[in-house]
């Protein structure tokens, strides 16, 4: 029911007349009042003459007190019981003025589960409107807000909740002020309670004659439930019609908003996401915050013209490192990256603002930045998102490449994207893709092999980074990064010599679950691909150096993997010396995890 406002009426010249009247008379009295008491006069006054004026006054001191951080549970209590007995029978009315209102919203916030019950009930059961309505409204919808947030563990007020929103969340969904209360909405109460109010999205049809819903209802799964081709059109017709007000409207920063762009994306035309694309490029990094507004740009992405492409960069221009950093953003990014066929543009927008982030300080470098990108780079290197884009430069094979990204991923970044033109299915990037990762793996060659090289000991310790750390290695086959790597294993074993139990982390290279495994793969890359750099740079550890890497499972599993390089193999040939077979059986057999050294015996055992 629509909330009534009523306007007073008129009788002409004598209200004027006693108008007249009554601001001389108040004039006179306020002279000798200053400029601001003369307003607090005047506001007060104003006041008096809207309905339940006293009780509001009366409301409002107790609301002051009742909010003081220093009350203890019994006085907010007494409190609490004061404010019910003033606002019992007065709840819906107070809640429409903006002065009041606050008590409502204190009373929720500070009541008891019954309490707050009553307030509900009294609401929902108002004459002058339910939550819908009050949801509209600028300053009652605070009040909607506040039981949403303090009574979503009450299953007695979630369900008078939703049965006060059915039937109006496609109209408050696009309303100015409502849709802060249905964003509340699908927030904080359990997915399974608002699946009906959910179901209003996708059109009447759905939300009136579709009662059996298993889990929560999408748009995909609706469709697949319509029974003719107009149910199907409808629904679609129906939830764009949403999110073209919801665009014009600039809600993209809306959860609910997002997921409902995200579903119709999923089913839609790729002309129909091409057509918004232009719209939602320009708040691409608004839609950035959820995994579903990920795939919304992504899919924007995609289908999009290159003109839309260019706009979703510069979008999300200085947000670069962020978004690479983000749990979600990071695939939009890469979808970008992997279908703009203008590589001089992702150069100079995204790339360059990676390699040219200034450098954090560090404690201990007298507050001097180094000009070079290392920081940023290493940041990325070690997370598990943006590792992510070196991988997808780096690794020249596809089947290798897939290794490193999860089947969500995957549907994202592999699907080519395809679009009628002329009536026939042409890809919306023209470019080979193979040519693409060239040109701008081109741009970022040099550097991560800087960064490699200058920091091995950070990333053999991080399962991301030692990927990177492989990958670089496999196609660059440096020298110099190979000797890096050896020199940190030097390192790493004299340490360990010195004292076993050191505490220093280096010093447990070779026994490190992440770090000897990265070694490990890095000899492996030589024997499958019949290259032995970094392997004979391995092999300039001093011989005793080998007996003490034998003592650790860990490590014989790095001297088995190193038997399988040809090149290694004459260099390794004194660790078959039955002394040493005999110290490595000693070892062994009072070993508790034994399979490195069974790996390496029969390394030791092999022709």
């Amino acid at each position: 029911m629509a909330i009534k406002q009523h306007k007073r009426k008129s009788n002409g010249s004598d209200v004027g007349v006693s108008s007249k009247k009554h601001k001389t008379a108040t004039s006179n009295s306020n002279k000798d009042l200053s400029s601001s008491a003369q307003k607090r006069q005047v506001r007060k006054e104003r006041q008096s003459h809207r309905r339940h004026a006293d009780i509001v006054a009366e409301a409002k001191i107790l609301w002051n007190k009742l909010r003081v951080k220093t009350n203890t549970p019994d006085d907010t209590t007494a409190l609490m019981e004061q404010v019910m007995s003033l606002i019992r029978g007065k709840v819906a009315e107070i809640a429409l003025q903006h002065d009041a209102s606050r008590v409502i919203q204190a009373a929720i916030q500070f009541g008891s589960t019954d309490q707050r019950r009553e307030l509900l009930t009294e609401l929902c059961a108002s004459q002058d409107g339910s939550l819908a309505e009050l949801a509209k409204i600028q300053y009652a919808h605070f009040c909607c807000l506040k039981l949403i947030k303090y009574c979503n563990r009450d299953d007695e007020c979630i369900k008078m909740i939703i049965k006060s929103f059915q039937g109006e969340i496609p109209k408050l969904a696009v309303h100015g002020v409502a849709s802060r209360v249905v964003e509340s909405l699908f927030l904080n109460l359990p997915p399974k309670t608002t699946a009906q109010l959910k179901q209003e999205f996708y059109g009447p049809h759905f939300s009136l004659f579709v009662r059996d819903i298993k889990g929560v209802p999408t748009l995909q799964s609706n469709l697949k439930v319509a029974t003719t081709g107009t149910q199907k059109q409808a629904a679609l017709d129906f939830v764009k019609g949403i999110i073209n007000k919801g665009m014009t409207k600039s809600f993209y920063g809306y959860t609910f908003f997002q997921q409902i762009f995200a579903e119709y994306m999923d089913v839609a035309d790729p002309s129909d996401i091409r057509s918004m694309a232009s719209t939602v490029a320009d708040h691409s990094i608004h839609l950035l915050s959820t995994r579903a507004g990920t795939r919304v740009v992504a899919a924007c992405a995609s289908y999009g013209t290159p003109k839309d492409r260019k706009r979703i960069c510069k979008s999300l221009k200085g947000y670069t490192t962020s978004s690479l950093l983000h749990r979600d953003a990071y695939l939009a990014l890469l979808r970008l990256i992997q279908v703009t066929d203008d590589t001089v543009s992702i150069q100079k927008s995204i790339l360059n603002e990676i390699l040219t982030a200034p450098q954090s300080k560090k404690e201990g470098d007298g507050g001097n930045e180094n000009t070079n990108q290392g920081n940023v780079l290493l940041d990325l290197a070690l997370s598990e998102t943006g590792s992510k884009l070196f991988l997808m430069l780096v690794v020249q094979d596809q089947s290798a490449r897939l290794k490193y990204f999860d089947p969500y991923e995957r549907t994202i970044l592999e699907p080519v994207a395809m679009i009628k033109e002329n009536g026939k299915d042409t890809p919306t990037s023209k470019k080979d893709p193979e040519a693409r990762r060239k040109e701008l793996l081109t741009y970022l060659e040099e550097a991560l092999l800087n960064l490699c090289t200058e920091n091995v000991e950070e990333l053999l310790f991080s399962v991301p980074g030692s990927r990177i750390l492989k990958e670089v290695y496999a196609h660059s086959k440096s020298e110099k990064l190979a000797k890096s790597v050896a020199k940190a294993c030097h390192k790493a074993m004299l340490l360990y010599k010195e004292n076993p139990q050191n505490e220093e982390k280096l010093a447990s290279l070779f026994d490190d679950v992440v770090a000897h495994r990265a070694v490990k793969n890095l000899v492996l890359h030589d024997a499958e691909n019949d290259v032995d750099v970094f392997t004979m740079a391995l092999i300039s550890l001093p011989e005793n150096a080998f007996l003490d890497l034998m003592s650790t499972n860990r490590g014989a599993f790095v001297l088995s993997a190193m038997f399988k390089v040809s090149a290694a193999r004459a260099a390794l040939g004194k660790l078959r010396d039955p002394k040493v077979k005999k110290k490595l059986k000693s070892i062994y057999d009072r070993a508790e995890a034994k399979a490195g050294y069974e790996a390496l015996m029969e390394a030791l055992e092999e022709k």
